[in-house]
């Protein structure tokens, strides 16, 4: 019988391995299996190796002992697919091994008419192979990744390899180019057999330097991967996981600076092409995200509109509201594990709005962990009372030891506190609000005095409002009207009633209570004036701009200064007392209010929900651009505010600065105590080597 296949070994310095690859090949059977060997100018003495084997005087064995080195196994394949007269052709490296009797067992398989045969291989003792495939259509998601990668266990057609082995480019992935140029060229006849493996590799030889990593190279490869992707109807599928290989290439490189870390994987992203397509929105349920942000039923009924798919992941209450899509529920972990499996670290990004990740199942977690997290921080660190925690607060004790990509703050305190612990991967963002259409403010409609209770109610607001009363009755100004949106609040309310009656101001100081329409608390207000308590006045100050009134606060509750300009369209105190509240009110006159009112109801569509989620999807395209494969930023455990907390009842900046220059301290001392041991154990260890030596 003619030979039917034909063994291509390339070899460059293999003196410790090629041996035993020639003893092996030796025992393949003579008149069916053809051998072709190309050293390309090996200086170790392989060459010479060769020439003394027995196999080197077969009638079924031929060399070519190349002079020069080239760099690249291209040289040898085609020098191998010239010489061959064999249909097909199998290539070995010279540092792997193969099973002759497996080989020959496959050979006798093979049958006129295919352009590669793909069959099992081994790596370090595990046999690889596609998981599931079908002959009847080869090329295919599941088999794509095999058939471009490597060429271990793959037998090809002897034309198609001598047409298409020549490659200009030196470096790593000349298998993947080769598998490429074949299928792209239309030798695209697969046939997939599930038979004993006969090629072995002993150790992986992918490049673990980056440098060996080629932009232009790179960049014909996603090419030429998105026509056969547009050919064959595949997926990403490839794509990602050579996109992830490279990521941890780059991670690993021992020679590069974290700058020239951050550059590779900039240049890696861009030649991906990725693009973002999701944005997966985490929380507890939608409810409490409403206390955080009450423009979310607005922000969640427009995310549908984008381009960008919007997923609303929560443990609880998404079910019963109306404007959810694509709600993945965690009580049906199935369909989430599926459709996060689909999602790709360079095309989704995980938006973690509290600390509600830590109480999703485990499966869950986990993948929403391999994507890039951004934490989204709504109240604040700081709150506006002193030893007063803030009201999100319990939240942080859960998120220890979880790690981000970046935070996000909705108020310059909180970035100004981050900057201040030395984390500078944060971003700011402007709270969203629902835009209305027309300013319904009149001057001579709008005649009282607004003010909405914090939602705690505390003795200290109960002294301030009945002292205001009393000064707006002494000064003969408008009425202040009381809201309590809150209906736990009744005690609270019922004292402030008697109190206010005792000092005789109950005139002028008009208690309503459980009033939950909007309308009803700005659509006869002059201005609103802001309890100078609270975690975050962002929401209230957009909400009453939003209906055209303007709003006078204290100036350190966090987020009025990013949104307020003061006297141009609201009024910032840095003393909040009823006297100086009184004041301004009566200094404020009422020709201004028209001027003020149009400035606010302008600014406020500043706010508007489109370019909260223009916002967000920007920082997540930038957060996937430059994910190098794994969550690194410590959001709690490096900052240990929340020991912090427990000392001192709040999130002081001096407090911060202590424990965050304790931690750097005991790690400076720790590295000093290495240096000196290092110092000091070497020479003793050397005069001990000398006594020893001495005695004996």
């Amino acid at each position: 019988m003619n030979p039917c296949l034909t063994v291509g070994v390339t070899t460059h310095n293999e003196r410790d391995n090629i041996t035993v690859l020639l003893d092996r090949l030796l025992r393949l059977p003579k008149g069916r299996i053809r051998i072709i060997l190309y050293d390309d100018g090996s200086a170790d003495g392989t060459a010479a190796l060769i020439a003394k084997h027995p196999l080197f005087r077969q009638e079924n064995f031929q060399a070519h002992l190349a002079d020069v080195n080239f760099g690249s196994p291209s040289v040898g394949r085609r020098y191998i697919a010239e010489h061959a007269t064999t249909p097909y052709l199998t290539f070995v490296d010279g540092d792997d091994l193969i099973d002759p009797d497996a080989l020959a067992a496959a050979a006798e398989r093979l049958r006129p008419g295919f352009d590669i045969v793909m069959t099992p291989f081994v790596l370090r003792n595990e046999i690889n192979f596609v998981k599931e495939f079908d002959n009847d259509r080869p090329i295919s998601n599941s088999t794509i990744s095999r058939l471009l990668s490597g060429i271990a266990g793959k037998i090809y057609n002897r034309e198609a390899v001598f047409l298409h082995a020549k490659d200009d480019i030196k470096g790593r992935s000349e298998d993947v180019r080769l598998n490429m140029r074949i299928v792209l060229a239309g030798f695209d006849r697969v046939r997939i057999e599930k038979v004993k493996p006969f090629y072995f590799i002993e150790t992986s030889r992918k490049s673990t330097y980056s440098k060996n990593i080629l932009p232009e190279e790179l960049s014909a490869r996603v090419s030429n991967y998105r026509t056969l992707k547009d050919r064959y109807g595949l997926d990403d599928i490839y794509l990602r996981t050579l996109h992830r290989n490279l990521l941890e290439v780059v991670q690993r490189d021992p020679t590069l600076t974290e700058s020239e870390r951050k550059i590779q994987r900039r240049t890696i992203n861009a030649a991906m092409t990725f693009q973002l397509r999701d944005v997966v929105h985490v929380m507890r349920d939608l409810s409490s995200l409403s206390t955080r942000m009450r423009a979310t039923p607005a922000i969640i009924q427009a995310s549908g509109q984008r381009a960008i798919r919007h997923t609303w992941m929560a443990l609880q209450g998404s079910e019963t509201h109306p404007a959810v899509k694509n709600a993945q529920r965690p009580s049906d972990r199935q369909a989430s594990c599926s459709f996060l499996d689909q999602c790709h670290f360079a095309e989704a990004v995980v938006i973690i709005h509290d600390d509600s990740i830590k109480q999703f199942p485990i499966s869950i977690q986990s993948q929403l962990s391999r994507l890039p997290l951004v934490q989204m921080r709504w109240s604040p660190l700081m709150s506006a009372r002193a030893k007063a925690p803030s009201q999100d607060a319990p939240a942080w004790a859960t998120m220890e030891l979880c790690s981000a990509s970046r935070i996000v703050c909705a108020n310059g305190q909180d970035g100004a506190l981050y900057k201040q612990c030395g984390i500078n991967e944060l971003e700011t963002i402007k709270r969203p609000v629902q835009v209305r259409s027309s300013n319904t403010y009149d001057v001579q409609e709008n005649k009282r005095f607004s003010y909405v209770m914090s939602s705690d109610g505390h003795p200290e607001e109960v002294n301030f409002l009945v002292e205001l009363a009393r000064v707006l009755k002494d000064r003969e100004l408008a009425p202040l009207h009381i809201f309590a949106v809150n209906p736990d609040q009744a005690p609270v309310l019922e004292e402030l009633s008697a109190r206010l009656a005792h000092v005789g101001a109950l005139e002028v100081a008009v208690v309503e209570r459980g009033v939950t329409s909007r309308s009803a608390i700005y659509d006869q207000a002059r201005i609103v004036i802001l309890p100078p308590w609270g975690d975050n006045a962002g929401d209230s100050i957009l909400e009453s701009f939003s209906f055209g009134v303007p709003v006078i606060t204290p100036g350190y509750l966090p987020g009025a200064a990013e949104i307020i300009r003061d006297r141009e369209d609201g009024f910032i105190l840095d003393e909040f007392s009823p006297q100086d509240v009184a004041l301004r009110l009566e200094l404020i006159p009422l020709a201004d209010y028209a001027a003020l009112s149009t400035n606010c109801f302008a600014r406020h569509k500043e706010f508007s929900v489109e370019q909260y989620l223009t916002s967000i999807e920007t920082i997540a395209s930038d957060v996937a651009r430059d994910f190098p494969g794994e969550n690194s930023l410590p959001i709690v455990d490096s900052l240990h505010v929340w020991d912090a907390l427990e000392t001192h009842g709040a999130f002081p900046l001096p407090a911060i600065r202590s424990y965050a220059r304790r931690r750097v301290f005991r790690l400076r001392g720790k590295a000093v105590r290495v240096l000196v041991l290092l110092r000091v154990a070497e020479p003793l260890r050397w005069i001990r080597k000398r006594m020893t030596s001495a005695l004996q």
